[in-house]
């Protein structure tokens, strides 16, 4: 798979705050990417901005995305929205410290793209693709 870190250039002129993206992609179609992403960081915008720097912008983002493709994602799939899901969220919980994850199933409308891109995603990546209920492992 691709991997590459987002949010590093070291020949740029440091403006704002440090942000750090690892992206892995899952499975690419030769059009769309199905695209892990960890961040290090918890910037505004942060994994929009760093997946259109890599020229890999998320579906459905009206802003930093691509508007034909946009479009006709709303077209044919019926979809009007950004295609970002936070699968699992890991926090420090603020009284206790005590590390805390929350996992959440894709939505049905993300699953139906998924699968269209990555078809064996269910067999290779049962975890991202499996249906279910919000839960804490």
């Amino acid at each position: 798979p691709h991997r590459n870190s987002g949010g590093v250039d070291p020949l740029a002129p440091q403006r704002g705050r440090r942000a750090l993206s690892i992206a892995d992609t899952i499975a690419f179609d030769g059009k769309l990417s199905l695209v892990r992403v960890r961040i290090e960081t918890g910037r505004t915008h942060q994994i929009r901005v760093h997946l259109q720097d890599r020229r890999t912008p998320i579906y459905g983002d009206d802003t930093y995305g691509l508007t034909d493709w946009n479009k006709r994602l709303a077209k044919t799939q019926g979809i009007e929205r950004t295609l970002l899901h936070a699968y699992t969220l890991e926090i420090d919980h603020p009284i206790t410290g005590e590390r805390m994850a929350f996992r959440a199933p894709l939505p049905d409308d993300m699953r139906r793209v998924a699968t269209a891109i990555c078809p064996g995603g269910e067999q290779e990546h049962p975890g991202i693709f499996q249906a279910g209920e919000l839960s804490t492992p």
